[in-house]
């Protein structure tokens, strides 16, 4: 098995392989700030070399808008349109150019999509929940324990962050590389780390540029 894992590319592709168990459908709590029509907008910054403290702006653009709504199995998502730009040359971490879409709803508390996975737990459950699994390794994440400081150029925020990484199946030994999606209740996505799985410091950070909240 490879070494190096890219941790944000494998859960974009995981997300996307799963049955959604869920029964009931519960009314959108502003949490996840799922309203038609908010947006946000977020740039990247790839550390300088793997032991740097600076980061520099590599000019990938994603403007992200809730566009809609669509029903799924009895169940109204919000549809998420992401127009990435600035990204010939296919960097790491970060979406090619062109738009993309996702589905998303909140269900009891948890931000789930529309394959029925956990995107982000409700503040106090700190359960892991496995994405993949193989013979060797499983993929799995789960919310910080407290909240931290995340510095923007949108502000400053307090934050809980969604910590994805690998666990040895046979060990249960945790990946030294953890990647991390901070929310803000209200406000959304503010800001996220990339790593790779065998490096203890993160190596590209999508930061909350500006947005709007309806």
């Amino acid at each position: 098995m490879k070494k190096m894992f890219l941790l944000a590319c494998i859960a974009v592709c995981l997300f996307a392989c799963s049955t959604d168990n869920e029964s009931t459908s519960e009314p959108e709590q502003s949490v996840y700030a799922l309203q038609v029509g908010n947006m946000w907008v977020y740039e990247h910054h790839r550390r300088l070399h793997e032991f740097s403290e600076e980061f520099e702006n590599i000019n990938v653009i994603d403007s992200v808008q809730i566009v809609g709504t669509e029903e799924i199995n009895g169940h109204v998502f919000y549809t998420f349109r992401t127009r990435t730009s600035g990204n010939e040359s296919n960097q790491a971490f970060c979406s090619p150019n062109g738009e993309h879409f996702k589905q998303m709803r909140d269900s009891l508390g948890y931000l789930i999509n529309e394959h029925g996975k956990i995107q982000f737990s409700p503040v106090g459950d700190t359960d892991e929940y496995v994405l993949n699994m193989n013979v060797d390794n499983r993929l799995v994440h789960s919310l910080s324990e407290e909240s931290e400081v995340v510095t923007t150029p949108a502000g400053d925020f307090m934050a809980y962050s969604m910590n994805l990484y690998l666990r040895n199946n046979h060990t249960n030994e945790r990946s030294v590389g953890t990647s991390k999606y901070y929310r803000v209740e209200g406000i959304g996505e503010v800001f996220t780390t990339s790593s790779f799985a065998n490096r203890s410091l993160h190596t590209v950070e999508k930061r909350l540029v500006s947005y709007t909240i309806q």
